[in-house]
């Protein structure tokens, strides 16, 4: 497990120290904690990670936790309150709950159990089609119906002419799994259906009425890509 990187969310006082410590030991690598889920937002976008710890007491929404961290890494649950198992165990890219103080034969299995679970797929693509999951259901969409995807955190919603719906995946995922040929990147927060542009000038893309701005540094591909190079430069 060399070479690895663990973080640690909103971790107890008395026991954050001790599991980093623990983690540490038993896999080289490196711990980052994080005092709240905003921080740990920020460490996810800048570094991967291998799993999350995150720290649950009685009165938080773990729900609202949740769905606020990326779905395609192995979450282990950690609190002192062992009636919060059965909630936690609920949602599917949580792959272990650690009551805490936790031994250190407990933390090594918890940190395999995050290294071999495998986690639901957030997306099945298809040829003309993708099954993408939005909260606990795979919902089918046509890549005709799909107009553009928008960043919302770790998070992406998708723009079909019937509205918006947040799904699980972040931008950075789509744009690698779609298909090229039809969806494009143009800007760090938006992916587009390079088929349901209706106009386009210097700054940006428009669907219909929607403003799809251009970023700089995707504007060299997007010129080449709709041989409109001379209208941008």
């Amino acid at each position: 497990m060399n070479n690895n990187a663990y973080l640690l969310i909103n971790p107890l006082k008395e026991s954050s120290l001790d599991l980093a410590n623990k983690i540490k030991e038993l896999t080289s690598g490196k711990v980052v904690m994080a005092p709240n889920i905003a921080v740990a937002q920020l460490y996810l976008q800048q570094e991967l990670y291998n799993a999350i710890f995150l720290t649950l007491q009685p009165d938080q929404d773990i729900q609202s936790l949740i769905y606020q961290l990326p779905s395609s890494i192995p979450i282990v649950v950690v609190s002192p309150i062992k009636e919060l198992a059965s909630i936690a165990y609920e949602y599917e890219n949580i792959v272990d709950f650690m009551l805490y103080p936790s031994s250190e034969a407990r933390v090594w299995r918890a940190l395999n159990r995050a290294q071999y679970t495998p986690i639901l797929s957030n997306t099945r693509i298809e040829d003309s089609y993708a099954f993408i999951r939005a909260e606990a259901q795979m919902l089918k969409f046509n890549f005709n119906e799909i107009e553009y995807f928008s960043a919302f955190g770790s998070y992406s919603k998708i723009h079909t002419k019937d509205g918006v719906l947040v799904i699980n995946e972040p931008l950075d995922v789509l744009m690698n799994i779609l298909p090229s040929g039809v969806f494009r990147r143009v800007h760090d927060a938006y992916l587009i259906n390079i088929y349901k542009i209706t106009a386009v000038d210097s700054k940006s893309f428009f669907v219909h009425d929607r403003d799809i701005p251009i970023g700089k540094s995707y504007q060299k591909s997007i010129n080449f890509l709709f041989n409109v190079k001379a209208q941008f430069v």
